[in-house]
């Protein structure tokens, strides 16, 4: 066959064509194949149809696996044994490419000079060789840009605990999110209600067409940011004049029920399994600085600090004799920001046991801790305000907001954000200039990488254009932070799923959310569970200041946290 011609010593073609019953390998259909089609170096390439590798891999043994997208192909099994996975080149062409929109097996084969095409619904054993072939290709490029490791150690791993993951689901409480549900529709309808009654007409509420001429030119509010289809009404607008009106802090609460009933409420009936949880899918994919991200439903954005935030989570509940147990990294960006930078300043407060926001505010904004203190105190107290202020500088350095940005988080004049972020650098020396060095690497190397290696190209750095090349030089700075920290969380995964099966643990993770991971554990070994997974997280990565992890057990997501 002249596509196992293509890498020589690279797969051996099994079978082209859907196979007669008596000469079928078990879990191989006549009609949907199981794509088992190509053997090289030891390993099988599995393209499986849906519903067709369970049976297959049952005593798989320790045969290492090639395929394309592997926890796609697992989900379509219900308790399927996950092979020795030696390379998915899915997950491999997104550490060579992160910032690219998907990838699928076709385009990436095309891509790849081999010289030939497959279409995603070609032959099984066409699609497998190809597979196989692409797998090489990619291994010598990871090899080139030094990620082998990464993805060998940290994505691999985590591809089989996202499966694990998904497959366990978490309980929810059905009854009381549609009675939360009923209320908060309720509470939007009558809000709907107030905010014609102050507008003097009824309207779109949720139209931006229909709402800025009300809040603009009828009732004359400050015009801010003009878009592409008139003045814009986003969430910085309306809190920027939200002091204008008494109807414009009625939007921002009628848009957050609103959000929050369609996104959450609404759906997560729909969205449960047979068994009564809720399996999202998470897309290990699809950022590009390395963070997870989840799907149907989304539950990155539920919100903590909002009343109704907390009482969404308070759905999510452990089963009988059992509790949810909760796990976050503590401020772990702001700890990898005074690590590389090498900022003493900065590891001190971490050190003290300080909140680094009102620290921070004290160093900037209020002449230095010392004179902050009051004689009983053992930490700086300015004002809520000021704090408030300094979590956002603080933050704002990590994610490469400019002054202008700061300036309109805060509603402050530029100049005054500006104020803000030299006194920062300048009490924080070290900061400023890992930040110069890190956009000046970026620049000469094309790319920003996380302290594990992992890369994103930044072409915005080599623009003509000033404001694009401050976007990359926020990028870089970004990547680098907010990069490491998502392959730590990563790392933790690993670690903790690997601990908890060799202390012979049935605590099982079922949750991500940026940096805190949700265990449920029967009630008899919380206690033990909730030791060995602040030992793994806190393991994950050693630093200076270390990794500080906070954690607690409960019947649910809010009393956990």
């Amino acid at each position: 066959s002249a596509l196992a011609a293509l890498e020589g010593e690279l797969a051996t073609l099994v079978a082209e064509r859907p196979v007669p019953a008596e000469d079928q390998l078990p879990g191989m259909g006549d009609e949907a194949p199981l794509r088992f089609a190509a053997y090289a170096g030891g390993a099988e390439v599995l393209e499986g149809e849906a519903g067709s590798l369970g049976e297959l891999l049952a005593g798989w043994g320790s045969r290492p696996v090639v395929a394309h997208d592997w926890k796609s192909l697992a989900a379509a099994e219900d308790r399927c044994e996950t092979p020795l996975l030696e390379h998915d080149t899915e997950v491999a062409a997104y550490l060579i490419d992160p910032a690219r929109r998907g990838y699928p097996l076709a385009e990436l084969i095309e891509e790849t000079g081999l010289g030939a095409t497959v279409k995603d619904g070609g032959e099984p054993a066409e699609r497998a060789v190809l597979t196989r072939a692409l797998a090489v290709r990619q291994r010598a490029i990871l090899e080139e840009l030094d990620l082998t490791r990464l993805l060998s150690e940290v994505e691999l791993p985590l591809v089989e605990v996202l499966v694990e993951m998904e497959r366990a689901g978490v309980k929810l409480d059905v009854e009381t999110v549609r009675s939360i549900a009923a209320r908060v529709g309720e509470q939007a309808l009558a809000l709907e209600r107030e905010i014609w009654e102050l507008a003097g007409e009824e309207f779109t509420i949720g139209s931006p067409q229909q709402l800025a001429p009300i809040l603009f030119e009828k009732l004359g509010l400050s015009r801010k940011r003009r878009g592409k289809t008139g003045f814009s009404t986003d969430a910085r607008v309306l809190h920027a004049i939200r002091g204008e009106h008494e109807i414009v802090p009625k939007i921002e609460t009628w848009r957050e029920l609103t959000k929050l009933k369609s996104t959450y409420l609404d759906a997560f009936p729909s969205l449960l399994g047979p068994d009564g949880r809720l399996h999202t899918t998470f897309q290990q994919t699809a950022t590009a600085t390395g963070r997870l991200s989840s799907t149907n439903p989304n539950l990155q954005n539920i919100p903590i600090r909002t009343e109704l935030g907390r009482e969404i989570r308070a759905c999510f509940t452990a089963e009988a004799g059992h509790r949810l147990i909760s796990a976050d990294y503590s401020q772990v960006e702001l700890r990898l920001l005074a690590h590389i930078a090498g900022e003493e300043v900065l590891k001190d407060i971490f050190r003290r046991g300080e909140d680094v926001h009102t620290a921070t505010a004290a160093e900037i904004l209020g002449g230095g801790r010392d004179s902050a203190r009051t004689p009983d105190a053992s930490q700086p107290h300015p004002d809520p305000g000021t704090r408030s202020k300094a979590k956002m500088v603080n933050y704002g350095i990590v994610y490469g907001l400019s002054a202008f940005g700061l300036a309109d988080r805060l509603q402050i004049p530029h100049e005054e954000a500006q104020a803000f972020i030299d006194r920062y650098l300048e009490r924080f020396p070290a900061v400023g200039r890992f930040i110069e060095a890190t956009v000046e690497k970026a620049a000469d190397d094309g790319f920003a990488a996380t302290l594990h290696g992992r890369i994103r190209r930044i072409p915005e750095l080599r623009a003509r254009q000033r404001q694009t090349r401050l976007l990359g030089e926020r990028l870089a700075v970004n990547m680098v932070i907010q990069g490491t920290a998502a392959d730590i969380i990563k790392v933790a995964m690993v670690r903790c799923r690997a601990a908890l099966r060799e202390a012979g643990s049935s605590t099982r993770l079922v949750l991500q959310i940026h940096d805190e991971l949700l265990f449920e554990a029967p009630e008899s070994e919380v206690e033990e569970a909730c030791e060995i997974v602040r030992r793994e997280m806190a393991g994950a990565f050693e630093m200076d200041p270390p990794l500080e992890v906070d954690a607690g057990a409960g019947v649910n997501w809010l009393e956990a946290k």
